[in-house]
């Protein structure tokens, strides 16, 4: 078997206070932690830095904290934060989101056993897309899922494209970074 491989999350936040708490806990839940976290502050005016700052503290893993002194906006800061990390495999998360325990666990396994199962030459999967299910406030259900959206369309699911469910591996990210000035969201 071979090395597992470095697992790294990227996150923005931005006047997050209200929904940092989950999210980071829900990192600290994975049944296969994170390398690292990397997480850029676009010039929060609310407790968020203090948030990260106690969050870098207790975390079992590395957490590099940047912090924009001005605003940098959505795509800009993510590609920032994207450009910082080291890992194999990078998620994206947004400051609300809230993880199951085993996603980490879960798509690092398809990644590992894809290297482990294809022949030298041949491509691996650059870039993966799990569901999201649409919660309200108190992390209730709604009753449907960013899939069930895509296929209400009419759309097909292998065109869906949602940055805070993105995981990239590490090539791909060398071709994509830094983010365009001008791309209006870094997902697209």
């Amino acid at each position: 078997m071979s090395t597992p491989l470095k697992l790294s999350i990227a996150v923005t936040t931005c006047n997050g206070e209200r929904y940092l708490h989950e999210q980071l806990e829900s990192f600290l839940a994975q049944t296969r932690l994170p390398d690292e976290v990397v997480i850029s502050d676009d010039a929060s005016t609310d407790p968020t830095h203090d948030i990260l700052k106690d969050f870098a503290k207790k975390a079992p893993f590395e957490v590099k904290l940047l912090h924009n002194e001005t605003r940098l906006g959505y795509t800009q800061n993510f590609s920032r934060a994207l450009e910082q990390t080291t890992g194999d495999l990078v998620f994206l998360s947004d400051q609300d989101d809230v993880w199951f325990p085993e996603k980490l666990e879960t798509i690092a396994a398809l990644a590992e056993n894809e290297s482990e199962q294809k022949p030298e030459k041949q491509t691996e999967t650059l870039c993966w897309m799990n569901d999201a299910i649409f919660t309200d406030a108190q992390l209730q259900p709604l009753g449907f899922t960013k899939l069930d959206q895509i296929r209400k369309g009419g759309y097909k699911p292998e065109f869906y494209v949602m940055g805070c469910v993105a995981v990239l591996r590490r090539p791909l990210l060398d071709l994509a970074l830094p983010s365009p000035k001008g791309v209006k969201a870094h997902d697209n």
